[in-house]
């Protein structure tokens, strides 16, 4: 009687451990069904807050281009009205200062209107490249030659602000196709928004800022980033910079960035900018090589 039950325990004892070995076996397999769900998890949510986040980049863009479009008719009429008398202005300042050419204290009054309505001109022509919707003539052109245009425009600024310019433009060896004209504009309005950002320091010794402007290519297109040392942009501003007539200047159309963003879309390229308050901005533009 007493080996019947010992039996009978030893196999209660073998079921007990085989049904173990089969609930761990169960177990780690369900704990590895279990991983590789939360794996998938992680993943699609993944998935889904990087197409939640271009959704709301397309929808920003959408509300940029029907702001862009419903100004665009007032801006133009209001640019053409002003330019022409703006280029009367300027051809009697220049037959002013031709006629006083004698008397140097009246010259440099006649020179003064004249770099007023420069001034001026300067505003209307980026508000008809805002209102005409671009239309690009491609042709290859030196990327390089252009940026270094554009920074010579702004030379006199950088220097009497007593900003230090740094070039890093080697990898721009290989035309670039592209228009032209809109690409100098480009450049020059976020060379000026720099400048503007880069108040006097007010250090011991110079420099005030620093503009750099740096480029980096690959076989399919190219990226110039322009970095400045300047007062930054607030984070809540940064979705609103290429809006039309928005500006945090006290003078200032708050043109030149969207005239910017739309001349890069034109050329099938890409602008994003990060800022930090008090250290300064990077603006990203990325252009397509082009061409065949």
């Amino acid at each position: 009687m007493e080996k019947e039950k010992v039996q009978l325990l030893e196999e209660a004892l073998r079921c007990f451990t085989t049904t173990s070995t089969e609930l761990e076996k169960s177990y780690r397999l369900l704990e590895g069904q279990v991983r590789q769900l939360k794996s998938e998890l992680e993943i699609k949510n993944t998935a889904l807050q990087e197409s939640t986040m271009e959704q709301e980049k397309l929808r920003e863009q959408a509300e940029r281009n029907k702001r862009l479009a419903a100004v665009g008719e007032m801006s133009a009429r209001i640019a053409h009205e002003l330019r022409n008398p703006l280029g009367s202005i300027e051809l009697f300042a220049s037959l002013l200062k031709n006629k006083l050419a004698a008397d140097l204290e009246k010259k440099s009054w006649a020179e003064h209107i004249q770099t007023a309505v420069s001034a001026m001109d300067y505003a209307l022509t980026n508000m008809l490249f805002f209102t005409g919707k671009p239309n690009p003539h491609f042709q290859k052109t030196d990327l390089k030659r252009v940026i270094e245009e554009a920074s010579l425009f702004a030379a006199h600024l950088l220097q009497q602000k007593e900003i230090d310019l740094v070039l890093s433009l080697d990898p721009l060896t290989t035309p670039i196709f592209c228009d032209e004209d809109l690409l100098r504009q480009i450049f020059v309005n976020l060379i000026l928004n720099a400048i503007d950002a880069m108040k006097n320091g007010g250090g011991i010794t110079p420099p005030a800022g620093r503009l750099t402007i740096h480029a980096v290519s690959d076989p399919q297109q190219v990226h110039i980033l322009v970095s400045d040392t300047g007062c930054g942009i607030p984070e809540d501003q940064l979705s609103k910079i290429f809006d039309p007539f928005f500006t945090t200047k006290k003078k200032g159309t708050g043109l030149g960035l969207a005239i910017v963003y739309s001349a890069v879309v034109a050329h099938g390229g890409t602008i994003e900018v990060k800022s930090t308050i008090g250290k300064g901005t990077v603006f990203t533009v990325t252009l397509p090589w082009g061409g065949d």
